[in-house]
């Protein structure tokens, strides 16, 4: 009987958020929740589960795209925008489709940034499992305290003590898509969003310090304006040695990681889960990070990269890079933070979540 159950194929729905197609072409890009999802569902498909995805009708995915649902063309998702009502009824009416189809399957899985989907969700009949991809829940938060979620880190869970855990899983990403370089070049390399908590001021700074050219990628939020500012009048002060150059693509982006002598992570918040950090060592190049959120996990202190308090440590540090092995780098990425090892350990949290529901 129990044999049974743990080789019978699941119904799953992904639900990853109403805007943003599934797609390849969603690696590079800054849509971090949503590739993790397109990857898992990809995954779940090959292990012949039958996924469906509540996602834009114009999406590219091997699983069941979910009927009645609208393109990403379309233009209300232009024309409307965040925060407005006309956005949030729009958002509320994906998810009401979510609702009417839920007796279609074993498993609902909804990604959340800011727990919005969880407003109208919460109270599926069908079993329900939520991955927060942000680091802390917060006072008001406490009415989805009895919603299942799994962590995408042991921080994470640790930070939000109250809150219905059944799992951690790391994510992952397809190794094969990155490629590994032994030999570097001489430069730094720093990826994310440009705002504080991801420490762009201070990667400019350790660069000013080791004398070194730094490579700065990624978005520009418009939520931080003068953050920005400030930051690309540093750069521009620094146009010798400091480069900012946005959003690239995909094929670029993993050219910079395999060439840079190390990433550096300057995070000033309890982070998550660093999905760069992985993407670094992948192309086995060793990462440098501030010791909070979930770096301690990600990096193998001393093996694939250094910990550190601040700016000054950050900086002796590079100076240690020759003494890791950037073989070392790529095995430790193949071995924790694989596409395939991710849908595995969703995969059993799944199974126990359906059977948990099936006994009662």
């Amino acid at each position: 009987m129990t044999k049974k159950f743990t080789t019978k194929k699941l119904k799953i729905a992904q639900v990853p958020g109403d805007q943003i197609p599934f797609s390849p072409a969603l690696f590079g890009s800054p849509h971090s929740i949503t590739a993790v999802s397109y990857l898992l569902t990809e995954e779940l498909v090959k292990k012949g589960h039958k996924v469906t995805a509540f996602v834009p009708s114009d999406s590219k995915t091997s699983a069941k795209i979910a009927p009645n649902w609208i393109p990403s063309t379309d233009v209300r998702f232009k024309k409307y925008k965040f925060g407005s009502k006309e956005r949030y009824n729009l958002f509320k009416n994906y998810c009401q489709n979510v609702i009417n189809q839920a007796d279609n399957f074993d498993i609902i899985h909804i990604h959340d940034l800011f727990l919005g989907a969880f407003k109208f969700l919460k109270d599926l009949k069908t079993p329900a499992l939520g991955t927060f991809h942000n680091p802390k829940f917060y006072k008001k938060d406490k009415k989805y305290s009895k919603v299942i979620f799994v962590g995408i880190s042991k921080k994470q869970i640790q930070n939000n003590p109250g809150f219905n855990f059944v799992g951690m899983v790391y994510n992952g990403i397809p190794l094969e898509k990155y490629s590994f370089n032994e030999k570097p070049k001489n430069y730094l390399l720093w990826i994310g969003r440009v705002s504080p908590e991801k420490g762009p001021l201070e990667a400019i700074k350790v660069a000013k310090k080791t004398k070194k050219k730094l490579i700065m990628l990624g978005p520009l939020p418009s939520h931080h304006k003068s953050y920005i500012k400030k930051v690309l009048s540093e750069v521009k002060k620094n146009k010798k040695n400091i480069s900012f150059l946005g959003l690239v693509s995909f094929k670029k982006k993993i050219n910079l990681l395999k060439n840079a002598l190390v990433l550096l992570s300057p995070i000033k918040w309890e982070e998550p889960f660093g999905l760069v950090m992985v993407e670094a060592m992948a192309c086995g190049t060793p990462v440098i990070a501030f010791n909070r959120g979930s770096a301690p996990e990600i990096i193998r202190n001393n093996k694939t990269g250094f910990l550190v308090k601040n700016v000054n440590e950050m900086a002796k540090a590079i100076e240690k890079i020759p003494m890791i092995s950037r073989k070392k780098c790529r095995e430790h990425a193949e071995k924790n933070f694989t596409v395939q090892k991710m849908a595995k350990g969703y995969e059993k949290v799944y199974r126990k979540i359906v059977k948990n529901k099936k006994i009662k």
